[in-house]
């Protein structure tokens, strides 16, 4: 019995680095977008005051360095009005 249970392992570590890992069990965790593609239906869960854009409030975002320069004069701009 102790000889079948070590020679299984042996085998399980012999093949472990040689299974390859099926396509469809990988999984993307992040995807690249355009801001077109979820601007949208961002901006009316915002103003909609959706609750589950609370729950990704801590996610960070990647967004183009002349976007952001962008984006915070715009917030700067009306700030001031």
């Amino acid at each position: 019995m102790v000889r079948r249970i070590l020679d299984f392992q042996q085998a399980a570590l012999k093949t472990s680095a040689q299974v390859p890992v099926p396509e469809q069990l990988k999984q993307e965790t992040h995807v690249t977008v355009q801001l077109s593609e979820v601007l949208p239906a961002l901006t009316d869960a915002l103003m909609s005051h959706r609750a589950w854009v609370q729950d990704f409030e801590d996610d960070l975002l990647q967004v183009s360095k002349d976007l952001l320069e962008v984006i915070q004069a715009y917030d700067r701009m009306r700030s001031a009005a």
